[in-house]
């Protein structure tokens, strides 16, 4: 029962056990299937807030820094990153999201920034949405900015061309 060959298995070194000659003791060699090259992958799609549809940056999951959690340091990354908690240091990353009971202080450049929470220090960055409960208090460089109303604004800004 577990000694028997199924008519299409080979062995390691590419061997048939399929004999279609019945003549023969010798074991056919067939030739490997030619190597096909992987199929091009099409990046997904995400739609901005303006309604267009741009590509996506990457696949990487959203980083969360929760509510009564501190991080001191440098952050890194080609995603998207919420505040809840506090940030002190240098990040560079795609989108970051600062929301209500979050506080950012250090130096950032990135994509888009959405500040619904606390933020000091330099930015960068080429779309800037300050919420209506937020504070931005630095020098701040942006292309676009949307200000909502009750959103406080301290400091330098400059728009880039």
């Amino acid at each position: 029962m577990f000694n028997k060959k199924r008519n299409d298995e080979r062995d390691r070194n590419g061997v048939s056990y399929n004999d279609p000659t019945p003549e023969s003791n010798e074991p056919v060699i067939q030739a490997e299937p030619e190597p096909v090259a992987p199929a091009v992958v099409e990046q997904d799609i995400y739609t901005n807030g303006n309604g267009g549809a741009k590509p996506a940056v990457n696949n990487l999951k959203p980083s969360i820094i929760s509510e009564g959690f501190e991080f001191i340091g440098e952050i890194r990354s080609n995603g998207y990153l919420t505040i809840d908690g506090t940030v002190r240091g240098t990040l560079s990353l795609h989108s970051i999201q600062i929301g209500v009971s979050g506080v950012l202080d250090g130096n950032v450049t990135c994509d888009t920034m959405n500040v619904k929470g606390n933020f000091s220090g330099a930015l960068d960055c080429r779309d800037l949405t300050i919420g209506s409960r937020a504070v931005v208090d630095g020098k701040v460089s942006f292309k676009s900015i949307t200000i909502q109303r009750g959103g406080v604004v301290k400091g330098e800004l400059k728009k880039k061309p």
